[in-house]
């Protein structure tokens, strides 16, 4: 078996072959493919990015895959890896690991982090656990095994997440009450809803993004062009159901967003306030609002996307809420 290094331009098609093969049953496959591409693109075509992608080619193509991603902004020594599948075979995944391992470490990298598709930014995680629900959109698809593979190589840390709902949600509304949302108006604060997002709100969604998870495992600070290339206003338009933007005045102070998953699911997914802003109740008053608008809309169900563990947005999601799957990153030391 032979792991090799190969042109990354020459063979996108043949890894998104991979994927079909292996995911495209999943009803949201062409959602996740999309932003896999654009991930893929995001390591292929960056300045701040050396990437070096390894596959196997068996007799029917493309059989196994991983990338070594060398992001300058990351501390010396350290790189991410990513775009990893393969079939569930040992001597498969030990052939891909100990060509990733090699590469790294020829290029003088000490520390992986991943698996992770271009960035922090993009998707990435591996299943821990799961009550073998369907993925729902934005939800980075992967295989149940990737996990035990994994970590059978002794990872140094384990950073971990999970994607809950709550079904009923009447709960939140009970919790929080409105009082958080109600004295919004007489502190100075207001929120505003909109399902076409500005560009000057797209920049503001940046900058708040970057302030809150400045100090996030894995971070690396986008560009301009990096964050608008990722996030773009027609992407958003496209798949948002809502964007919530939280004002102080004129000045954006955070955000959530919403997407429709199907006519009784609405998927609740990055909660953000500025740090000067936290500890007022304002992430309340979001949270208030989301789940204000969808009883009203119809929804039985709300879901909150990747949520990291140790979140510190009280009541958002809870006990009461329903975790259905669990997903970890490693950190490995070579």
């Amino acid at each position: 078996m032979n792991i090799q290094l190969y042109k990354s331009e020459s063979s996108i098609d043949s890894l998104a072959q991979l994927l079909r093969e292996k995911y495209s049953s999943n009803k949201n496959f062409d959602y996740f493919l999309g932003d896999f591409k654009k991930a893929y693109a995001f390591c292929v075509d960056n300045e701040n990015v050396s990437f070096y992608p390894l596959a196997w080619f068996g007799d029917e193509g493309m059989r196994a895959h991983v990338a070594l991603i060398v992001d300058k902004r990351l501390p010396t020594g350290e790189a991410f890896f990513g775009f990893l599948e393969f079939p569930e075979d040992a001597s498969v995944f030990s052939a891909v690991w100990s060509g990733l391992v090699k590469e790294a470490r020829d290029k003088g990298v000490s520390i992986l982090k991943g698996p992770i598709h271009g960035s922090i930014w993009h998707q990435y995680r591996c299943i821990k656990e799961t009550d073998n629900s369907d993925f729902f959109k934005s939800e980075p698809l992967s295989e149940l095994y990737y996990y035990n593979f994994l970590t059978s190589h002794k990872p140094s840390s384990e950073i971990t997440y999970y994607s809950a709902y709550r079904d009923p949600f009447d709960v939140v509304l009970q919790v929080i009450n409105e009082d958080s949302y109600n004295k919004l108006a007489e502190r100075g604060f207001s929120i505003k809803e909109t399902r076409r997002v500005a560009p000057g709100e797209l920049v503001a969604i940046a900058n708040i993004s970057k302030t809150v998870f400045r100090d996030s495992w894995g971070y690396t600070e986008l560009s301009k062009k990096e964050f608008t290339d990722l996030y773009s206003s027609e992407k958003l338009t496209a798949h948002l159901n809502a964007l919530y933007l939280l004002y102080k005045g004129d000045e954006v102070v955070g955000f959530c967003g919403t997407l429709k998953e199907d006519e009784r699911t609405l998927i609740c997914k990055t909660l953000c306030v500025l740090p000067q802003y936290q500890g007022l109740g304002l992430g309340n008053a979001l949270a208030y609002k989301v789940h204000f608008d969808a009883k009203k809309l119809g929804f039985e169900r709300v879901m909150y996307a990747l949520i990291r563990d140790g979140n510190k947005i009280k009541n958002f999601p809870k006990d009461d809420a329903v975790i259905f799957r669990r997903y970890a990153a490693f950190e490995f030391r070579l």
